[in-house]
């Protein structure tokens, strides 16, 4: 019996597969599990991959020609508050369906099971490699990276690698580095005369319900932690004493934020304020303009202050910064330049990242992919990614890549959607990219 698009989605959107570091969170194997049943069931060996609690499920389908993987993951982050409907349960409305993850990236997991589906009936010359692994969502360094060292062990390093995740059914051939970023400072206190006013600040992502940091574009987008920043910036006698906010996972604006802002007021009862917490935020905004150097980007690049903790009277600030370079000295350089002297700082890191994709828009592999969507009467469209994916850990390794992904939106935010017909469409698409490449080598 041919596999139902809707009865796997809704087991895959049931299952609970937040990857959350700061809460100790990642997905148990019963997603990968089920997962590797459906491969088993159409008729592919399938096997568990595990590396410190990250689970990988992979399916090899062995030939004499060139070797291709397809990847996809099963992770996803918080649902985060605004949903209209239960996250965890597929909410179906005409031709989207409603859940987390339902585009980013289980609908894509759903396109890559229907491709096992057709692989094992068609039985291409080539070597297929299906796998989805389960901590894209929070770098990948235990899944994708485990996943290419195992392969390249076994003498399986693939020629090419199309990884099933992103939107709009088009050919992403370039994506940014994600070079993570922590800021810490000194909780200090101070006395000052004045005011108390509590101050709530909002993101407004146009046209999207997206909270996905990459996809912030400066000047259309607002970030409510840089409209607090501005708002410091505007009224520089104002400063901070507390805040709070609805901060959710590295790689997602905050929803809000809310400052306690004291006046000065000489008229008034002695406050204390927190002269760190005041600096971080009258800095957000001069640190999300710092330049360093990077290649060009049509999505720029992006400095998003996401998170902001105090431990052990320690503040903690994460930035994601999403940029076309692998220079992370460069980077922490520019940043320091701009923290000199503050004596509240504590530390600054920088970290490199998994690295950048930027794939040759002329390889065999996309020109092959562009005569598939042709053949298939499907729109061609080759762009620059907005978010960072599992490619990046294939980068480097000789294999020409892209992610290509269903059409969907709101990820990484409510209500995300996914368009059910596109699930089929895309598994088409790869089916018939894999008779192309055949057909090309033989």
């Amino acid at each position: 019996m041919p596999l139902d698009v809707l009865q796997i989605l809704e087991r895959l959107i049931s299952i609970d597969t937040v990857s959350n570091v700061s809460e100790g969170k990642r997905p148990t194997r019963e997603c990968p599990d089920y997962i590797n049943s459906v491969l088993n069931e159409v008729g592919l060996d399938a096997e568990l991959l595990e590396n410190d609690g990250v689970y990988t499920s992979l399916a090899i389908h062995k030939g004499k020609g060139p070797k291709i993987l397809f990847l996809a993951h099963f992770d996803v982050v918080p649902p985060g508050n605004g949903w209209t409907s239960a996250p965890f349960t597929l909410r179906i409305d005409g031709d989207h369906a409603y859940g987390r993850g339902t585009c980013d990236d289980k609908g894509n997991v759903a396109a890559l099971l229907l491709l096992a589906e057709r692989a094992a009936s068609s039985q291409p010359e080539c070597t297929v490699m299906i796998a989805a692994t389960g901590d894209e969502e929070v770098g990948g360094a235990r899944g994708a990276a485990h996943l290419r060292r195992v392969l390249e062990e076994r003498g399986l390093t693939p020629d090419y690698v199309i990884v099933a995740d992103g939107i709009h059914m088009q050919i992403i051939y370039r994506r940014r580095n994600i070079l993570p970023t922590l800021i810490r400072a000194k909780r200090r206190t101070s006395p000052m005369r004045g005011r108390r006013e509590t101050i709530r600040f909002t993101t407004d992502i146009f046209a999207s319900e997206s909270r996905h940091s990459a996809y912030l574009r400066p000047g259309v987008d607002r970030h409510c932690m840089l409209a607090a920043s501005k708002f410091l910036g505007l009224h520089p006698e104002v400063v901070v004493e507390a805040m709070r906010g609805e901060f959710v996972k590295s790689n997602i604006i905050p929803g809000w934020v809310e400052l306690d802002v004291i006046w000065p007021d000489d008229t008034t009862s002695e406050l204390e304020y927190d002269t760190a917490l005041t600096q971080i935020f009258r800095l957000l905004l001069p640190i999300s303009r710092v330049a360093f150097p990077t290649r060009p980007s049509d999505k720029g690049t992006v400095i998003c202050p996401n998170l902001l903790s105090l431990n052990d009277d320690v503040w903690t600030l994460y930035c994601d910064i999403r940029a076309m370079t692998n220079d992370s000295t460069s980077v922490r350089e520019s940043i320091m330049a701009l923290l000199e002297g503050w004596s509240d700082l504590e530390s600054l890191e920088v970290h490199a990242g998994a690295g950048y994709v930027d794939n040759d828009p002329n390889s065999s592999l996309i020109i092959a992919a562009r005569r598939a969507l042709k053949d298939l009467r499907l729109p061609v469209r080759l762009r620059e990614g907005f978010g960072a994916s599992d490619s990046r850990h294939f980068a480097g390794t000789g294999a020409s890549i892209f992610d290509f992904g269903v059409e969907g939106d709101n990820l990484h935010g409510p209500n995300e959607w996914v368009s059910i017909s596109s699930i089929g469409k895309t598994a088409e698409f790869f089916h018939h990219l894999i008779q192309v490449l055949s057909e090309n080598h033989s």
